[in-house]
């Protein structure tokens, strides 16, 4: 199975997409949270410190618009982290498909998708398919 990250400061996204997830056949355990760019990263970081990849997320959801660090941040700060072969496959979350925001984030390799807020059960069934 595999590791889904979730990164937004919405308790209702966190719920209703670990609900989606779960509906198509994940399990908890291979879901998590995270409120903002800055504890991710740091999770990470710890990750790679240890040599520890058990929990290494193989999808991250992360919201677009967050205070402090927004989801290009968080972007910005992995592929600068990590090397390619450690990079996530990450989707942005937004609520409106600005056609900048898309552009930019076509600007990435680790971006896989721009997503419209909130993620539906046929997304994470889609998911689980292509694996």
């Amino acid at each position: 199975m595999k590791n889904l990250y979730f990164i937004d400061d919405d308790d209702a996204a966190h719920t209703y997409h670990k609900l989606m997830a779960e509906e198509a056949g994940y399990t908890s355990d291979f879901l998590t949270s995270y409120y903002n760019v800055d504890s991710a990263i740091h999770v990470l970081n710890e990750m790679l410190d240890n040599n520890d990849f058990a929990q290494w997320p193989d999808y991250v959801f992360i919201d677009l618009n967050m205070p402090i660090k927004s989801g290009f941040d968080f972007v910005e700060e992995i592929e600068a982290l990590l090397p390619a072969e450690k990079l996530p496959a990450i989707y942005l979350v937004s609520s409106s498909k600005n056609p900048y925001d898309v552009e930019r984030a076509s600007k990435f390799t680790s971006i896989k998708g721009f997503e419209t807020k909130f993620l539906e059960l046929d997304f994470f069934i889609d998911l689980i398919n292509k694996n």
